[in-house]
């Protein structure tokens, strides 16, 4: 087992050597070499599709390599390998001129590379095998590989995966530095160190992105295993560690031990109901589950792995109650998660939306781990469970809507807000419901104070404003829906619903959808919770106090504004009109990349390995000062730059400078960590409108990210600038979204920033413009 240094901090002394009086009772690891046998045995399958006179169309490159390194790894079936690298090879892109050059049709059916992500899953296998096994495996599998790396070592420097793509950035990075010491390439090698430096340096500015998922955090855990045990350089080893040391850490304080679970809201989640995933393979290969074997051929990654997190971490999260746990998940002040853990229940909210197949509001309970969660989810296909999947690029996910979503959390107490706007929902839909769905297994439902018994295949409708309260145990969940607005503009109903599912879960139901659609439609959803209730009396009085608790709603043309008082203080979420960013929340969302009860211990963790220096402070740059009464221009390079965005040298460009992420002319690739900001220095707050001096040669380098905001709060949310194809410079508009109108900045007086950043690299930005009047058009100096 590996240990990481031992930490001077005082939270991560506690976190990592305290907490061992009762500690809890831990599986043992599987023994690795039983587990690599039976990864290499759980392949069978694979080797009957690959072996079979008519490859099935299904068959998945993947797989292909994933069990050829099993194979090797437990010394079995030598002469499959070839047999296996010839169809991966065939499945390969070799025509130089085709943007997924040395990927993978990630299955045998397709006709082309369809998920650029396949050349990452692939040489996840294909580097390890090189590098531990191109000795020992028969000469004519040899040749057919190494002919294969060759290739895809050229698709994976192309894939430019955005850091905050955590688990293929991850995978993406390790890769490259496997390959390229695997194959005497230090070039490569290189640049996979490179891009593990931004992966780092992303999360010690904005923390993981793919917050708490339970599917890609086992992922995420495999990538770095992997790292760690086979990179060269010392650095590369650092910071696999750092990274581990903080996922596990992540793991361990919102893990919930009486339901065994990552508990809270998630990113990214395959399984609705109940909140489990891959990273299942991981904690039982590291012994936080007990019982069957898990993972499949996949389980090869952990088996390969030798750092364990320590055995205190597992008692933090089974002794530490109540704990507060907060983290940053992107840029935006909204992209924050909070988790509050009882012995008995917890809760979760995300401030802002992630994916449409997050859980942004969720409730745990104890019980066995396979039963029901409590969560809100958007859905406009009549799938409150996450049952029916839809094509979602090459891949078949149960994804729902990602309205815009604003919450606030203040302990037990926890206020979200959705709004669905046009542009959320599917054409001709004919459904649009909040539910927040519920264990059926509870001791007791009440609506009001009055007890509520409902037969399956039935419905009960909800007063406007009244509480919904489950029991189970000690704890207790209470709902309540201070405002609600259907597609006509009138409050939209909700109910209590029991459908006879097949999943043990109930749900409230609030229905949006109406035949006249006038408006946006959208709820607010309040949750509370109770624990430690020994008795009916405090069960009782916590009821009434629930049920009591004032509510204030302000809601018109310009927004929503809503105000609760919750046990533990007032809780606010206001959102404005059109509903493109920005928001007010109390309490304010946290920025530390994991903070535990007020202590950002995540930035400590990381802290040991030094990421790459941070951009120079916006402060460092001479403000703008826009006009009232007309426009302004300014030159690009005048903001603060961030790498991997550079200021340029261009003759034909204002001033001779701009700037830019360099790029290939035509290749795909991107950042998240580039960026230039201005500062904007506003004389009056008005509505502004922008303009900039672009060159962007091709469809695939004509794109930026745009965000606005101010100290306190974000004014435009993270959106796209198509800027359109300029072979030369020229101006064009600000327009975000594809909007064909002008994007207007509202902008209060005093000083915001305008920031742009890396959508594709390659796209250029000399001057900038801006103006009060929205007819005002910029002209070359």
């Amino acid at each position: 087992m590996s240990r990481l240094p031992r930490p001077t901090h005082s939270a991560i002394y506690i976190l990592y050597f305290s907490f061992f009086i009762s500690l809890p009772s831990l599986a043992q690891p599987p023994d690795r070499v039983e587990l690599i046998r039976y990864a290499a045995e759980s392949g069978e399958r694979a080797w009957r599709r690959a072996s079979a006179a008519d490859t099935p169309d299904n068959l998945s490159s993947r797989e292909l390599f994933t069990y050829a390194l099993a194979l090797c790894e437990a010394g079995l079936h030598p002469e499959r390998l070839e047999r296996l690298f010839g169809v991966a090879r065939q499945m390969q892109d070799r025509d130089p001129q085709s943007r997924g050059y040395g990927n993978f049709r990630w299955r045998w059916g397709e006709d082309r590379v369809r998920d650029f992500n396949a050349v990452d899953f692939c040489m996840q296998a294909g580097s390890l095998l090189w590098l531990r096994h191109r000795d020992t495996m028969p000469a004519g599998a040899r040749d057919v590989l190494s002919d294969i790396l060759d290739h895809a070592v050229e698709g994976s420097l192309r894939h430019r995966v955005p850091e905050n793509y955590t688990n293929i950035a991850l995978m993406n990075a390790g890769n490259l530095i496997l390959l390229g010491e695997a194959l005497d390439r230090p070039g490569v090698a290189e640049e996979g160190y490179r891009r593990l430096d931004w992966a780092v340096r992303y999360t010690w500015e904005y923390g993981t992105h793919e917050y708490c998922s339970p599917t890609y955090y086992g992922v995420d855990l495999d990538d770095l295993l992997l790292i760690e045990r086979f990179c060269r350089q010392a650095r590369g080893r650092a910071r696999a560690r750092a990274l581990l040391a903080l996922i596990w850490t992540d793991i361990a304080l919102n893990w919930f031990p009486p339901a065994q679970k990552l508990a809270g809201a998630q990113s990214r989640t395959y399984d609705y109901i109940r909140g489990l995933g891959h990273l299942d393979v991981n904690l039982w290969a590291a012994g936080w589950l007990p019982g069957r074997r898990r993972g499949g051929v996949g389980a090869i990654y952990p088996a390969l792995g030798r750092w364990l997190p320590p055995d205190s971490l597992r008692s933090v999260s089974a002794t530490r109650f109540p704990r507060l746990v907060r983290q940053s998940w992107g840029m935006a002040a909204a992209e924050s998660r909070t988790h509050y853990l009882l012995e008995d229940v917890t809760l979760g909210s995300a401030g802002s939306n992630y994916n449409a197949m997050d859980m942004p509001l969720t409730v745990d309970l104890p019980g066995d781990r396979r039963s029901p969660r409590a969560y809100f989810i958007p859905d406009a296909r009549h799938d409150p469970y996450g049952k029916v999947k839809i094509s979602a690029g090459n891949h078949q996910k149960a994804q729902h809507l990602r309205p815009f979503w604003r919450a606030a959390q203040q302990k037990r107490d926890a206020l979200g807000i959705a709004i669905y706007r046009n542009r959320d929902l599917p054409e001709a839909s004919e459904t649009l419901e909040s539910h927040v769905v519920f264990p059926r297994d509870v001791d007791g439902i009440w609506v009001g104070v009055k007890k509520a018994e409902l037969d399956s295949g039935r419905s009960l409708p909800l007063p406007p404003g009244s509480a919904l309260v489950f029991r189970k145990g000690t704890a207790a969940v209470g709902i309540r829906v201070p405002w609600s607005q259907g597609q006509n503009g009138n409050p939209a109903p909700a109910a209590l619903v029991n459908d006879g599912n097949p999943y043990g879960a109930l749900r409230l139901t609030v229905s949006h959808h109406t035949s006249d659609k006038q408006t946006v439609a959208g709820a607010a959803l309040w949750v509370r919770i109770g624990g430690g209730i020994v008795d009916d009396a405090a069960f009782a009085a916590w009821q009434h106090d629930f049920a009591q608790s004032a509510a204030d709603v302000t809601a018109d043309g310009n927004g929503v504004r809503v105000q609760v008082q919750g046990s533990d203080g007032p809780v606010v979420v206001r959102v404005s009109a059109p509903y493109r960013g920005g928001g007010n929340l109390l309490p304010a969302p946290s920025k530390a990349v994991i903070e535990l009860d007020g202590e950002d211990i995540g930035r400590n963790i990381l802290s040991h390995i030094k990421p790459m220096a941070l951009s120079q402070p916006d402060t460092a740059v001479a403000p703008v000062a826009v006009s009232a009464t007309h426009g302004v221009y300014w030159d690009a390079e005048d903001g603060a730059v961030a790498a991997p965005m550079v200021i340029h040298q261009d003759r034909n460009a204002s001033n001779g400078a701009c700037v830019w992420m360099p790029g290939a002319s035509g290749s795909v690739g991107g950042s998240v960590l580039g960026r230039v900001t201005w500062r904007l220095r506003v004389p009056r707050a008005g509505t502004y409108y922008v303009w900039g001096r672009v060159l962007a040669p091709t469809p695939q380098d004509d794109s930026f990210h745009v965000r606005a905001f101010t100290a306190r709060a974000d004014l435009v949310d993270l959106a796209e600038w198509h800027t359109g194809t300029h072979e030369t410079w020229e101006w064009t508009r600000l327009t975000l979204d594809r909007s064909e109108t002008p994007t207007p900045f509202h902008l209060p007086r005093g000083e915001s920033r305008l920031q742009l950043r890396v959508r594709e690299d390659g796209t250029k930005i000399d001057r900038l413009y801006i103006t009060p009047d929205a007819e005002d058009t910029p002209e070359d100096e």
